[in-house]
């Protein structure tokens, strides 16, 4: 089919005339020839319904030509236009036939097709007239005809490059979780000889002997650390954590957090100041997953904030959400740094050389969480001040009574 763009002079488009008799055809096509529009005559149906099929601009039709045979061919032909196409249809009737009732040819076609009834004779003006209007509403059509297309070609664009970003990204989490597994295999067994050595299996050690394997067991648990981080992330992404959201006391979530990493902040030197006092304060959440998160904040928070320094956890409720957060009196992240960090692989210091160890996951892997439990994680802070992270998350009344019990009684 060809593809019919319509210039901005509808003196240059494409008219069909069908005159299968006479001299109304030739005499109509050179008319119109005169006048600017480009016009090719039909003598047959066939002809004339293989213009509509390449997308012509209109159709003039003679009256006399729609005899009952070639009149449901061309029904038939304008069905079969696609839903933004209603061609308009010229039909040039007898001497007097409008002031009387009209023919079953043409009332069949006006009343399935867009028609125009032009009484003959006709004047040249008001058949030129009649053409540029039936003209001007085609182009239209054909404006329409062009934006679904583009539309429907920004759609498939848009689709592929989802089908392709989510196969690159399946391939990615696959990658790794396949080379994390790979990865701990080895340090695995490299702690474990560790620890026959420690042990004297192979011989009494030196001191010297002991601190090193001492160092080769650190540096092991230090790498299997960074490889859980990007298990975890792995899992994240391909959506296969499982959540257990039920009411947790957020008092209770703070105190544990503050257990696992007192002796840490106690050898740097460093302070914890808790403000939760609301005891019954409760959020819907998953404890294990809301602790890996504020364990994640705290740990960040030790790494960036020098000896004598401290942190702080709080907590406040907003209308229907609980909001914790981890400030800490470190040196604080660049206003340009402030979403990037919650990227993963993204680190605020890329240099080789720095000093704060890990991989860049822990606060991409912490907001994934968190909005998986229908929260979130934000983070603010002035540079040379320090930072502050805070864990939204959904408020919820205490969990019932008869719950805890048989918690407490293991089922």
């Amino acid at each position: 089919m060809r593809s019919w763009v319509p210039s901005e002079s509808p003196a240059l488009v494409d008219v069909a005339v069908y005159a299968p008799t006479g001299r109304d055809g030739p005499l109509t096509v050179s008319i119109l020839e005169r006048w600017g529009v480009t016009a090719r005559l039909c003598p047959r149906i066939e002809t004339l319904c293989d213009a509509i099929s390449e997308d012509i601009g209109v159709l003039v039709i003679a009256e006399e030509a729609l005899s009952p045979g070639p009149r449901e061919r061309l029904l038939r032909e304008l069905s079969r236009q696609p839903s933004w196409s209603d061609i308009p249809l010229i039909i040039l009737t007898g001497q007097g036939e409008l002031s009387r009732s009209i023919s079953v040819s043409i009332e069949a076609v006006a009343t399935r097709g867009n028609a125009i009834l032009l009484e003959r004779p006709v004047r040249i003006a008001t058949l030129i007239t009649a053409l540029r209007s039936a003209l001007r509403a085609r182009r239209r059509q054909f404006e329409i005809r062009n934006y679904i297309t583009e539309r429907e070609h920004l759609l498939d664009a848009e689709r592929d490059a989802r089908a392709e970003a989510e196969e690159a990204n399946r391939a990615k989490t696959h990658f790794l979780a396949v080379m994390s597994h790979e990865l701990r295999t080895p340090l695995n067994a490299i702690g474990g000889y560790a620890e026959l050595l420690e042990l004297g299996v192979h011989g009494a050690l030196t001191n010297p002997q002991h601190e090193a394997v001492r160092r080769i067991q650190m540096s092991e648990r230090h790498l299997l650390g960074l490889i859980e981080r990007v298990l975890s992330f792995a899992r994240v992404e391909a959506g296969t954590i499982r959540f257990d959201i039920t009411p947790v006391n957020v008092a209770e979530l703070v105190r544990t957090a503050e257990t696992l990493v007192e002796p840490q902040m106690r050898s740097l030197g460093l302070e914890l100041k808790l403000r939760v006092t609301d005891e019954g304060r409760y959020v819907f959440a998953d404890a294990e997953k809301a602790r890996q998160i504020l364990l994640n904040l705290l740990s960040n928070a030790m790494k960036f904030t020098p000896r004598g320094g401290s942190l702080t956890i709080a907590s406040v409720v907003r209308n229907d959400r609980v909001e914790i957060s981890v400030a800490d009196s470190g040196v604080g992240i660049p206003p340009d740094k402030l979403e990037s960090i919650f990227e993963p692989f993204v680190q605020i210091d890329s240099r080789l050389t720095r000093t704060h160890e890990g991989v860049g996951l822990g606060l991409a892997i912490s907001r994934d969480l968190a909005r998986a439990m229908g929260g979130d994680l934000t983070a603010a802070s002035t540079l040379g001040e320090g930072a502050c992270f805070t864990l939204t998350l959904p408020l919820s009344a205490p969990a019932p009574k008869s719950a805890e019990l048989a918690t407490a009684g293991g089922g």
